[in-house]
């Protein structure tokens, strides 16, 4: 168990009770974890999180090679397969061999799955602007900082992204 812990701080700025700092984070990562098992549902077509994480890459990148997409989300070779044929099968994406290395396989966001990430994008942003809006500006302040020291400590396991920095 961490020694530290952090205090928990109402509305009033009073400190309330605190916690193990293990024990919070812990909770956080169950949050996100099971939140990403919950399926979307954009015009009609039911997405897992993981699955418009994928779209939302692909909205912003065109076309790539699905080694590319794994690289780029730190995804394995496998699960981004597993969830290209997926939303290929809700004609979200197309693929097709690279006609100068037939060995890649290029993954492209079709007109329907550009308009379902450009709605899932604009969902999660309302989302983050209501929980942002309920902290104070310190608040997000420490929100931006534990993230910033969270990414960095996931880096150090998994290799720097540059994206974020």
């Amino acid at each position: 168990m961490l020694p530290s812990t952090v205090a928990s701080i109402n509305r009033g700025g009073v400190v309330t009770e605190t916690e193990p700092l293990e024990s919070l984070l812990t909770r956080v990562m169950r949050l996100v974890a099971t939140q990403g098992e919950q399926p979307a549902n954009e015009g009609g077509t039911t997405l897992t999180t993981t699955e418009g994480v994928v779209l939302i890459e692909l909205l912003g990148a065109g076309e790539v090679t699905q080694q590319q997409l794994s690289g780029q989300l730190r995804l394995d070779k496998s699960r981004v397969s597993r969830l290209c044929s997926a939303l290929e099968r809700k004609h979200l994406v197309t693929r097709h061999r690279d006609e100068h290395n037939r060995r890649h396989l290029l993954v492209r966001i079709t007109r329907h799955g550009t308009a379902a990430a450009t709605r899932l994008r604009r969902t999660w942003q309302e989302r983050h602007e209501r929980m942002l809006g309920a902290m104070t500006a310190e608040e997000r302040h420490a929100l931006l900082l534990g993230l910033r020291a969270l990414h960095r400590e996931l880096d150090a396991v998994h290799g720097p992204d540059d994206r974020f920095a």
